[in-house]
């Protein structure tokens, strides 16, 4: 018996399992459902006490999204916050079986899709916002939402971040 079948018999098992589980382990904090984003979610959202927020508006033909997404849920990984990611998808209604699938939504803790009037539900969040994603609300525990066109700037999100 050579040295190279040996070790493929040790190792084949576990790349074997791995492969398996691997599909599996970043769905355990993934969201399992696609709820609705209506009139009064962005309240809920922004008035919740407790844990900071942080939600990224989205679209499905977004290029930039899927970057920011991954960066900010990064981050927020990296430096033990207690914040929580959302992620609206403005044009997801009716599309909830593909946005759970999507691995860029996997590090989200809540996943929305817009249920009505884009306009409006834009101007709810923020009259100022004229559609443009992606667009990033950052909700401090206490306080009001601030509002970043793209990604907020590194020291912005490790200030917001901070324990």
């Amino acid at each position: 018996m050579s040295c190279r079948s040996l070790l493929e018999r040790r190792v084949r098992p576990l790349a074997v399992l791995a492969a398996l589980l691997a599909p599996i382990a970043p769905a355990g904090a993934a969201p399992q459902a696609v709820l609705g984003f209506g009139a009064n979610t962005w309240r809920e959202l922004a008035h919740t006490k407790g844990h900071p927020r942080v939600v990224v508006f989205s679209t499905t033909d977004c290029v930039h999204c899927p970057r920011v997404i991954d960066q900010l849920a990064a981050a927020m990984r990296q430096s033990n916050s207690r914040a929580r990611l959302a992620v609206v998808v403005m044009d997801g209604a009716g599309q909830e079986a593909d946005l759970i699938k999507d691995r860029h939504y996997r590090g989200a803790h809540a996943l929305y899709a817009f249920d009505g009037d884009a306009q409006a539900l834009r101007h709810t969040v923020n009259p100022d916002w004229r559609g443009l994603t992606p667009y990033v609300a950052l909700i401090p525990a206490k306080g009001t939402a601030r509002f970043h066109a793209g990604s907020p700037a590194a020291h912005v999100l490790r200030e917001f971040l901070r324990p």
